[in-house]
């Protein structure tokens, strides 16, 4: 079964999250960002693939990964 977390493209972005990380969209390449939540899927499921928002918009069965509605909270603006 193929997983993927969507995640947003940095270049969309005008919050961030001290702990995100960056890496790319496996479908179009853009940069995106991975926050904390995101991560930890990604090391429970090693055969997770990263889509952006633009090349997957969520759809109505998407889920949040755990932790994920908590992290608006401990976003920043960016400068």
């Amino acid at each position: 079964m193929k997983r993927e977390l969507i995640v947003m493209r940095l270049a969309d972005m005008v919050r961030f999250h001290p702990d995100q990380i960056t890496d790319r969209c496996s479908a179009c390449g853009a940069d995106v960002a991975v926050f904390p939540s995101g991560q930890k899927i990604m090391r429970h499921y090693r055969d997770v693939v990263l889509v952006c928002g633009v090349c997957r918009p969520p759809g109505a069965n998407a889920k949040l990964a755990p932790g994920a509605n908590l992290e608006p909270f401990q976003t920043h603006r960016k400068q």
